[in-house]
């Protein structure tokens, strides 16, 4: 499970990262658009423009491009906000950023502008986010190469892999809705040939993947390429318009045979693009290394380091808690395996952990129940399991939660790459993470709390990853095991996951090269270089794929003992999950002052003000 990814909001803003500052620029007002706040003599309070301010924003990121728009809306026009001309949106070029870079330096000054202390609490939290976010864009905006950094087209979670699979799940709330997705399939060509243009872009200068990763997204090419009659996405199609109620018979074969056409005709045709531009690349302009090994890369990783975690940690700190972490887990393993040796023979005759065989559904169930001593209850929700397509099967994650539109939050769907699960425990402890008490859980407590709409899409990382996996480790003692056994693997999964991110954390923030990476793993007894070169691979690929998880995971466990120790007796895990899920997904510099105000509150002792 350390390779898990979770397509936790549409694609398209995950991957147009560059653009992020354009995204949070887009309401900048001129000085002639200030005037209007005189309405019959009476300026605007700072309340209501900033609550202005924020719906308008919402809207921008919005309406950025189809996907956005259906999976984070079900019906727009409840908000008063147009449906869009179908597109996958913009791709990162000269214009864009120059567009950008501009657009957020104007909403910087237009933040500036606000009075803090006139805000309501609500609106502090969005302004400390938002403001964050845009300090961080103007500042990887100042390296005219930084928008380059990052590819869209990459083992494991690059777009290739992720756009099909969004794809074959946006949502069909109505007749217009199926529409707009075969008009989106008509626009892929341009999409991808413009992404195509941007990798281009990248080998010029240097910054192109290397030779191994370049060959996995060959790999996984060629098979979303080998049977394309039986493609998943004319499969998962024809069967979602074979169950839609209201369709004629005449209608559902119009609209299967213009998607088989589509997907044939366009997007068959836009994945023998990417191999051909992938196959010219290859070797040309590549970083055989880490983002440290760019230069001034060193810089921009710390920059997207704060970006993907949302900690106020430098890379040398977060490198040191995980160490000593890691020395912590193999002092309590040790003593674990001298009081019962049989817990490592069992582990690696995968005896260990053996929970009854059931279905995904049945275990989401025990879990729903299981949870409720130590987390807050959600109202019922819907939701389905599906199992990734074997096309898919080799190149994606072990599982991956698709959100829910913010008013439409009972429909919920989880992907599970049965390959990839290797058994009972492994899958229970992954509907943890993806379903209760994990993503689907997090995502629908904090949309019946109807916050405002625009912390629902501005969303973190750090937060929503870390979350998963915190949950995801306390599961081990909601499958019913013994709890030696359960703090046992506990302990391991936790072990593994510091390993891999510190080779990530390593090679991407603290230049670690090869030789360094081979030389840590020998540390853990890991000898054999094929399966070195494999994992430098894998985090040279997907720069700081894991930090997300295993720094949000110590983030939470930091609040967590932070808060205990304060309270004493009085700390209640529950209402300690409640806080959190209350305040939503943020960045842990934003979250922990709020934490310290409400431990003042649980315990008037001056703590809060103390810290």
């Amino acid at each position: 499970m350390l390779n898990k990814t979770v397509l936790r909001v549409a694609i398209s803003i995950a991957l147009l990262l560059s653009l992020c500052a354009g995204m949070l620029g887009g309401c900048g007002k001129n000085r002639e658009q200030e005037d209007l706040y005189i309405v019959v003599g009476t300026k605007k309070s700072h309340e209501e423009r900033f609550d202005e301010l924020v719906a308008e924003l919402f809207e921008d990121i919005i309406t950025s491009d189809s996907i956005t728009m259906n999976y984070f809306l079900a019906y727009p026009e409840r908000l008063g906000i147009d449906v869009i001309e179908p597109t996958f949106g913009e791709v990162t070029s000269a214009e864009t950023i120059a567009r950008g870079r501009q657009e957020n330096l104007d909403f910087i000054e237009e933040l500036s502008g606000f009075v803090y202390d006139e805000l309501r609490p609500d609106q502090q939290v969005i302004y400390d986010i938002l403001r964050i976010d845009a300090d961080l864009y103007s500042s990887m905006d100042e390296n005219d190469d930084f928008p380059y950094y990052l590819g869209a087209i990459r083992p494991l979670n690059g777009l290739q892999v992720n756009l099909p699979i969004v794809l074959t799940e946006f949502h069909f709330y109505t007749e217009a809705d199926i529409e707009i997705y075969l008009k989106l399939l008509e626009d892929i060509n341009r999409y991808y040939d413009e992404l195509i243009e941007f990798e281009r872009e990248r080998s010029r200068r240097g910054f192109f993947l290397s030779d191994g990763n370049v060959d996995k997204v060959l790999e996984h090419c060629e098979s979303f390429l080998e049977d394309p009659e039986n493609c998943f996405m004319i499969l998962v199609f024809n069967e979602r318009i074979d169950s839609r109620e209201g369709l004629s018979a005449e209608q559902r074969e119009q609209f299967k045979e213009r998607n088989r056409s589509l997907v044939l005709n366009n997007v068959m045709p836009a994945y023998e693009a990417i191999m051909a531009a992938m196959q010219e690349l290859r070797g040309v302009g590549a970083n055989s290394g880490g983002l440290a090994s760019l230069p001034d890369g060193p810089e921009f990783a710390r920059y997207y380091l704060y970006d993907m975690t949302g900690s106020g940690r430098t890379p040398e700190q977060m490198d040191s808690l995980m160490a000593k972490t890691m020395d912590d887990l193999m002092s309590d393993i040790r003593a674990m395996l001298s009081d019962n040796p049989r817990l490592m023979d069992g582990y690696f005759n995968d005896t260990l952990g053996s929970i009854r065989d059931d279905t995904p559904e049945n275990y989401l169930a025990d879990l729903e129940i299981a949870i409720t001593r130590d987390f807050p209850a959600i109202l019922p929700t819907r939701y389905v399991v599906n199992d990734v397509h074997e096309s898919m099967q080799d190149h994606v994650s072990p599982a991956f939660y698709l959100t829910a539109a913010l008013d439409a939050y009972d429909d919920n769907v989880i992907y599970i790459n049965p390959p990839s699960i290797s058994d009972n425990i492994s899958l229970f402890t992954t509907l943890a993470h993806e379903g209760y008490p994990g993503h689907m859980y997090q995502t629908v407590y904090y949309l019946q709390q109807h916050p405002a709409p625009l912390r629902t899409v501005l969303g973190d990382w750090g937060y929503t990853e870390g979350w998963a996996t915190y949950v995801e480790n306390q599961s081990y003692f909601y499958a019913g095991l013994d709890e030696n056994e359960a703090d046992f693997l506990q302990k391991m999964n936790l072990y593994d996951l510091m390993f891999i991110t510190r080779i990530d954390l390593g090679v991407n923030c603290l230049g670690w090269g090869f030789n360094a990476v081979a030389s840590f793993c020998r540390e853990q007894g890991i000898t054999d270089r094929e399966v070195v070169g494999e994992v430098f691979d894998m985090v040279t690929g997907n720069p700081l794929l894991y930090l997300p998880y295993c720094m949000g995971y110590l983030e939470f466990v930091a609040l967590r003992d932070e808060a205990e120790s304060a309270l004493g007796d009085s700390f209640d895990l529950r209402e300690f999950h409640k806080f959190l899920l209350d305040f939503g997904p943020a960045p842990f510099t934003v979250i922990r002052p709020y934490m310290l105000e409400w431990i003042g509150w649980l315990q008037p002792s001056g703590y809060a003000a103390a810290a």
